[in-house]
């Protein structure tokens, strides 16, 4: 009898054990996401650090105590919702959430979450979400926009915003580290308000993030190596002979970001359902081929100054952009591509005067079932746009906004409505050798209209060699 209550009493230790070690590693579905597994729920002891102002007990919002704050100030938040936007203009201060799970920063879906314009601050142990807005063109809203220098992020959720962290140009020496990223992710070398791009936009100290529950692999000053395939999102900085292969990637704004590399080579991956971009900035000699990107901002971008590129073989569809060439990128060959069911199927364009884009070939591409299947704009000029089969856009070619110089040539027009080709705003690009719906044997006017100062006036273009037959491309 006293061996069977032994065995007993045995018997419920061990189970007691296995329930603990069970109850240790089992996570739910958001810790998964969190790339937490193994990790403990940390809050924040009071004791561990001298805290200038605590809230909501010194003030009840984030904002006010951030107003009311000096620079060098540590500032303790306590758990709850705080549904804000705030905007961290004091040098220096460090703001800490008590929990990452339980501490939240809510945008309300109105603007940025977090916008951070003073340098030497740190933002850590927060959920930050809703740092979004419904408005297309406002696609840089983000859960924590950075303008300034020497910013540390760190240990923070960041969910369900545009954008994750968008940075500014110029910001340099940042610490991003420890975070996790769900549905969102980091968009480096934001131009749009400094119209500049250096090299150190890039360098940064990133680690030890996860997007999606998958690592976020960040890779600066290296050459010669492969991605791992199971990433979440991809960054390089001045990096060479990189090559990203066999990639699926989701919900992850910015996939893959190259800033300053060359001879990299990205294939047969897939990228869906973002509100970024696969994009290359003053990256040159790189390859993109046999690629699927749909469902986001643009689907494949070339961007500032990024020269000398191929994009080939790839599929984009369903994205507001389906290739984009911005913003003083040249001497790229976009071609072989299936485009179908964007905005725009192809765009060349720029974001910043007199950094217009040129001497781009666009060819041989099938571009279908777009809203406009070719445009370019912003005074882009001396690019190619031949061999292309163009059908069923609504519009199917578009040059506008002084865009004058471009050939276009040897393509097929086929069922485009209610607009074949025109142009707005220029006058002065060649249209020949093209298939216009039918055989022709008289030149093809082209209809659109030239500035005269601020002035529209019709004008024609003409299509003096029309084809007769479409090409068999």
């Amino acid at each position: 009898m006293k061996k069977l209550v032994i065995f007993v009493i045995i018997g419920m230790f061990l189970l007691i054990i296995i329930a603990v070690i069970l109850f240790g590693v089992i996570k739910t579905d958001e810790e998964l996401l969190d790339g937490n597994i193994g990790a403990k729920k940390s809050t924040i002891p009071m004791v561990e650090h001298r805290w200038d102002i605590i809230v909501p007990d010194d003030y009840s919002t984030i904002q006010e105590a951030i107003d009311s704050a000096s620079t060098g100030d540590h500032i303790f938040v306590r758990n709850g919702i705080y549904k804000e936007n705030i905007v961290v203009d004091k040098e220096e201060l460090f703001i800490q959430g008590e929990d990452k799970f339980t501490t939240i920063i809510d945008g309300g879906k109105i603007t940025d979450a977090v916008i951070i314009s003073a340098s030497d601050v740190t933002i850590q142990g927060f959920t930050i979400s809703n740092g979004w807005n419904k408005n297309e063109y406002l696609w840089d809203v983000a859960g924590v926009k950075i303008y300034s220098s020497n910013v540390i992020i760190k240990g923070n959720r960041i969910t369900s915003n545009r954008l994750g962290i968008t940075v500014m140009t110029p910001a340099y020496n940042l610490t991003i580290s420890d975070n996790s990223f769900i549905g969102d992710s980091i968009d480096l070398g934001n131009y749009l308000y400094s119209s500049t791009l250096t090299k150190d936009d890039f360098l940064h100290e990133i680690t030890n993030n996860t997007v999606n529950g998958k690592p976020l692999y960040y890779y600066k000053n290296k050459q010669d190596f492969s991605v791992p395939t199971d990433a979440g999102g991809i960054i390089l900085a001045n990096c060479t002979n990189a090559i990203i292969k066999d990639m699926y990637l989701l919900n992850a704004d910015f996939s893959i970001v190259l800033g300053y590399c060359s001879h990299c080579i990205i294939e047969n991956s897939t990228i869906m359902d973002t509100d970024g971009e696969l994009i290359l900035m003053h990256s040159e000699n790189n390859t993109i081929q046999n690629n699927y990107a749909s469902n986001s901002l643009h689907g494949i971008c070339l961007d500032f100054e990024s020269k000398n590129n191929v994009v080939r073989y790839n599929e984009v569809s369903d994205n507001w952009v389906g290739i984009s060439v911005l913003t003083s990128s040249s001497n790229n060959r976009v071609y072989g591509n299936i485009v179908h069911d964007n905005g725009a199927g192809i765009m060349i364009s720029t974001y910043v005067s007199k950094l217009q884009s040129q001497g781009n070939t666009i060819s041989e591409n099938e571009i279908y079932n777009n809203n406009i299947g070719i445009q370019i704009g912003k005074a882009s000029f001396d690019n190619i746009i031949q061999d292309n089969d163009i059908s069923k856009n609504k519009i199917g070619v578009q040059l506008k906004d002084s865009s004058d110089g471009n050939t276009i040539r040897y393509n097929n027009f086929k069922k485009n409505f209610p607009i074949t080709a025109v142009f707005n705003g220029c006058s002065t690009n060649t249209w020949d050798h093209n298939y216009w719906n039918r055989p022709r044997i008289l030149p093809k006017p082209i209809v659109g209209f030239k500035m005269v100062g601020k002035i529209p006036i019709p004008w024609i273009n003409i299509d003096r060699h029309p084809a007769r037959q479409p090409y068999d491309l």
